[in-house]
């Protein structure tokens, strides 16, 4: 089976999505001798969600050493650009939802996140770009398992106003970052001694904003058993997902992921 992570492609720029994938640019690991760049895009049109772009982030090696036997000898030969892993996506353009496929260890969804928005933001030749992937929460999960611990020690948010798709539950809050002109926004809240930060209304709605893909939210305290611990929206035990059957062709993916995007879309309908 296939495991699609699903998050949200919050990116701002001059240039068109479509021609930043397609820009050939390269994004570097620090100091290492390996490299990501998408590739093999193709458009899906969808009469329910519009046009969808689904391509490869591919980490390839500089060169490789391969043993091989050659003439009845022993010997070593360079591989260029050798591929370790291929991790498959699917990226909504009207609305900048994603599904994208690990690849083990080798592309972490986290990896994948930070690797696919640094070959987003070098593609824009002007610099003038903003790329980040924030996962998307089960619904109220994160608030739920807040609301259940026994005392919340500290609280961060990190927030990007959304363009344009805010939702009632927060929608005071993205408006007015946005009328602020925000591009982040950050906040951290640590409790008195002895004391339990108390989530008001307000924080409330911050952190729906965070699970809905427009940031990320962390907790640390106690959980009912009495026991320390540290949760955030960015754990992949509350990232929406969806396994699918292996094998399948590019569209028959889509197709079997297409039902948890409109799940996400039902919370805006819903508001």
């Amino acid at each position: 089976m296939e495991t699609f992570y699903f998050g949200r492609l919050n990116y701002k720029s001059k240039y068109d999505l479509f021609e930043l994938l397609n820009y050939g640019n390269k994004f570097r690991d620090k100091n290492s001798n390996t490299q990501y760049g998408i590739f093999s895009i193709e458009t899906i049109e969808d009469k329910d969600l519009g046009v969808v772009f689904s391509g490869e982030l591919v980490k390839y090696q500089d060169i490789k050493e391969e043993p091989v036997v050659k003439d009845d000898i022993l010997t070593i030969e360079y591989i260029r650009d050798y591929i370790q892993g291929r991790a498959r996506f699917f990226l909504i353009e009207k609305n900048h939802l994603i599904a994208y496929n690990p690849y083990g260890n080798i592309i972490s969804p986290k990896r994948f996140c930070e690797a696919f928005s640094g070959v987003i933001i070098g593609a824009d030749d002007t610099f003038n770009v903003d790329s980040l992937i924030y996962p998307i929460n089960q619904e109220y999960e994160f608030m739920n398992f807040l609301q259940k611990m026994r005392s919340l020690n500290k609280l961060t948010l990190k927030l990007t106003p959304s363009n344009p798709n805010s939702r009632d539950l927060w929608k005071d809050i993205d408006e007015r970052l946005n009328n602020m002109h925000v591009k982040v926004y950050t906040e951290e809240m640590q409790a008195m001694d002895n004391e339990s930060i108390v989530v008001d209304e307000i924080t409330e709605s911050k952190i729906k904003m965070a699970q809905d893909g427009y940031g990320k939210a962390k907790g640390e305290g106690k959980d009912e058993d009495g026991n320390e611990v540290t949760i955030s929206t960015e754990e992949s035990e509350s990232i929406m997902k969806k396994k699918i059957e292996n094998n399948l062709m590019v569209r028959e993916q889509f197709f079997s992921l297409k039902n948890v995007f409109e799940k996400i879309l039902r919370r805006f309908n819903n508001k």
